[in-house]
């Protein structure tokens, strides 16, 4: 069970309780008495003065109410500041029978000659943590069954007329949560009475927080009513629907004036029922505040009347308080400290335009001195006061500007600029910042340029760590930019001006480092959940945005990477699309190695009949005139032994080396490009072309004479050249073949722009084949140009108006083969 400050207790002279010794020999233990039954489990709250009870938890030993392993709560009182006798004879009977969420009293006793209570342990978790886990208000079904379960415990309460006087978060545990709402007990009945309206003395004892506290009972003398307790639950019940206090003060004399002279603001209540069961509960005047009857009206879901709101006083105290005189500021006068401190937070420029003003100010210092008699300072505080009064006497500084605030509304909930600086709303001001939010941005930016403001408001409410908080952050900024250039240099963060900035030193930068200094555990998980479900979304792993995560305890990188995460994801998506391209291309590289390796396995025996072929055509010539010769007797007998002897190796030797070339090359790249038979079908194509005109016909015929005259003379005087020449030239035109194969196949071609896998495919092989040969047939002064079908379709498009038929004459041809030799020389 999490303990809250204990209840306000006024000084006898203010007409509360007498000081009494303490005499409890232990505090913060169970008594000795009790030791042998009651073994301590956890101490959840130390008695510091007489009027505090010390609670522990324990267990029982004797198992009289369950199991010896059950924890129980024991409340161990100074016998002046106990309960009732007659409350505690209310509560036994109560604990007896169910009471539902109702603190149930098991056992009471006396140890030492103080009393004690064993009640039943209804969890860890009050309201009041409850409420800051849902800081945004609860839902209107929440809150109705919130309500329910209060109005039958204060109910219980009533009917057997015990007035509990202290209904606050603190008092009120959560036993339970059922997804949005809670199973609530109503606990602490220290400071409860029996039947208030029969005694026959007022009552001198001042209880309560005055926060909850209605308006009668804020007087020194306070009423004790069933209507106050209606009062507390309205607050409780605003508080939980707004997500925060109706009440924006913190100073007790300040929520104290401001409840007697003013009714909550229950405006920001969205829900209508619910604004109207506050208002109800929130009438000032007692006699028409809502009771046990009309809340249960709205329970069945009635709407039963509402008082007229009220301003000013409606009790006047018995009791004369001191005279405040007031203070003026942007048209309001001010006479609480915990005000003033708010509209000067809340309207910083007009407060930098009053605090600029000699005059201003000093009308400030004299309103200021009149603390120092008024309000029971601490010594503390005065020698405070003294020194801001001293500063006020120029302009105050930021740091001074956070004293001010800070000895006007100590109370007050963290905040600078109207903007809250507690943890939550730390949070949603970064997001703010980090969304453009042009007042988040501006707060963050002044946070950063004067470091007193966070060290100053540390010690406000909410404030806690704030000063540890705003060291860390200037040395994770002063950090930043170092290491970023560090990443920069290093490449973890990839390269480009998209890169540079976003991890420029932004505000939106400066608001992450913040969280990560304000919260650092949460941030940071925060922040890694956020880049891996982002990184379980790119298509390939970046190996940049890789290292920045696997980088141990560096908050700086892992903010890094969040900033780069998008930019990660771009380049996961093109690296994606790049191995798409690279796996595309090697599938089909794949299949055109296979498609061509089956190719190549069904044209390899046509591609072998062209090596013969060309092997054929080369040796068929000498073999027929070296027949021929000795068949005419145009040679000699050993003429023509010798040459068959040398023929017959040479012709062995030619038909090896095409067929080995055929091999080595392969289908489809060896014929017709690399072939002999494909060189002597294009060598014989024009000359066959000549042959088939009549003056080339005789041409023909005198050149092929000629040659088997030259061949007869050959193998008379020298019947080894013609094999010998035609062994060599095949040997030496293979090897310039097999060499060029060989550096295409290596794609020995650094130059070049195309792919390395563009090498291993046919198709390229081929359009590069086609173009080179337009481009030799294109290219001028080639003789095979000037005889080829393209050349002369060229020339007879090219020359309008000339014959035809001298296109295609020997003289035609060979004037215009003299004019283009002409032209290159």
């Amino acid at each position: 069970m999490t303990t809250m400050p204990p209840t306000r207790v006024v000084d006898p002279d203010d007409g509360g309780f007498a000081r009494v010794v303490e005499t409890r020999p232990v505090l913060s233990d169970v008594p000795p008495e009790l030791s042998d039954r009651f073994p301590l489990v956890a101490v959840l709250s130390a008695a510091r003065r007489p009027a505090e009870p010390v609670v522990l938890r324990v267990r029982d030993l004797t198992a009289r109410h369950g199991a010896a392993e059950i924890p129980l709560v024991l409340k161990w009182y100074h016998r002046r500041h106990a309960p009732e006798r007659d409350v505690e004879r209310e509560l036994t009977e109560l604990g007896e029978q169910p009471a539902p969420h109702l603190e149930r009293l098991l056992e009471t006793g006396e140890a030492h000659g103080h009393p004690w209570h064993l009640y039943w342990s209804h969890g860890e978790e009050t309201l009041e943590r409850y409420h800051a886990d849902h800081p945004d208000g609860l839902a209107p079904e929440a809150v109705r069954s919130m309500v329910g379960q209060l109005y039958d415990a204060v109910t219980a309460l009533h009917e057997r007329g015990v007035v509990h006087r202290d209904i606050t978060p603190d008092n009120i545990m959560v036993q339970t949560r059922r997804a949005d709402t809670a199973d609530l007990v109503l606990i602490d009945f220290g400071a409860a009475v029996h039947r208030p309206d029969e005694a026959l003395d007022p009552r001198t004892d001042w209880r309560g927080k005055p926060l909850y506290l209605a308006p009668e009972a804020g007087l020194l003398r306070q009423t004790v009513s069933e209507a106050g307790d209606w009062w507390s639950l309205g607050m409780v019940i605003a508080q939980l629907a707004l997500g925060r206090h109706p009440i924006d003060f913190r100073r007790d004399e300040d929520v104290l004036a401001e409840i007697a002279t003013h009714d909550p603001d229950l405006g920001g209540i969205g829900d209508r029922r619910t604004r109207r069961l506050c208002e109800g509960l929130l009438t000032r005047a007692p006699e028409h505040r809502w009771h046990a009857q009309q809340v249960r009206d709205w329970l069945d879901g009635k709407d039963p009347d509402v008082a007229p709101r009220t301003d000013g006083r409606i009790f006047d105290d018995d009791t004369t308080r001191p005279v405040i005189q007031p203070f003026p500021f942007m048209g309001q006068e001010f006479t609480g400290a915990d005000q003033l401190a708010v509209h000067l937070d809340q309207n910083h420029v007009s407060a930098a335009r009053m605090l600029a003003a000699d005059d201003d100010r000093a009308r400030l210092v004299i309103w200021l001195s009149q603390f120092k008699t008024i309000g029971d300072r601490s010594p503390e505080e005065l020698r405070r006061l003294a020194e801001l009064c001293t500063e006020l006497g120029r302009p105050p500084s930021v740091a001074g500007l956070v004293k001010l605030l800070n000895w006007l509304g100590p109370g007050l909930d963290v905040s600078w600029h109207g903007a809250d600086l507690d943890v939550l709303s730390m949070r949603r001001l970064c997001q703010g910042a980090r969304d453009g939010n042009a007042d988040a941005v501006a707060l963050i930016r002044h946070l950063a340029d004067h470091p007193a403001v966070l060290t100053g408001l540390a010690q406000r409410p909410g404030g806690d760590g704030l000063d540890e908080a705003d060291h860390a952050w200037r040395t994770l900024r002063a950090r930043w930019e170092p290491t970023v250039r560090e990443m920069l240099r290093s490449h973890e963060t990839g390269r480009g001006r998209a890169v540079r900035t976003a991890l420029r030193q932004s505000v939106a930068v400066d608001a992450w480092l913040l969280q990560l200094a304000r919260e650092p555990e949460r941030t940071r998980t925060r922040l890694t959940d956020a880049v891996l479900r982002r990184r379980a979304q790119f298509p390939e792993r970046v190996p940049w945005f890789d290292a920045l995560l696997n980088a141990e305890d560096d908050d700086l990188r892992l903010l890094a990477a969040h900033l780069l995460s998008g930019h990660a994801e771009t380049e996961a998506h093109g690296l994606r699309r790049r191995r798409v391209v690279e796996e595309s291309e090697r599938m089909l590289a794949a299949d055109q190695d296979g498609l061509a390796a089956v190719l190549r396995r069904l044209d390899r025996l046509p591609t072998l009949g062209w090596a013969l072929l060309g092997a054929t055509v080369v040796t068929a010539p000498w073999m027929f005139v070296t027949g021929l010769a000795d068949v005419l007797g145009r040679a000699s007998q050993e003429a023509v032994v010798m040459a068959w002897l040398e023929a017959l190796p040479a012709a062995a030797f030619v038909f090896v080396v095409e067929l080995w070339t055929a091999v080595y090359i392969g289908p489809p790249f060896y014929h017709p490009d690399r072939s002999l038979a494909g060189l002597l079908i294009r060598s014989a194509e024009r000359p066959g072309r000549l042959a088939r005109t009549r003056a080339g016909r005789f041409i023909t015929a005198a050149l092929l004479l000629l040659a088997v005259l030259l061949g007869f003379y050959a193998i008379t005087y020298a019947p080894w050249l013609w094999p010998l020449a035609s062994a060599v030239a095949v040997a030496a035109w293979s090897v310039r073949r097999c060499l060029a194969w060989r550096r295409l196949r290596r794609g020995n071609r650094p130059r070049r722009t195309v792919d390395w896998r563009s090498l291993l495919n046919p198709r390229v092989w081929l359009a590069r084949w086609r173009r080179r040969r337009e481009e030799r047939r294109g290219r001028a002064g080639g003789w095979r140009s000037a005889w080829g079908l393209r050349g002369r379709l060229a020339r007879w498009r090219t020359r309008r108006g000339g014959d035809r038929r001298s296109v295609w004459s020997l003289r035609g041809r060979l004037t215009w083969w003299r004019g283009r030799r002409e032209e290159q020389t």
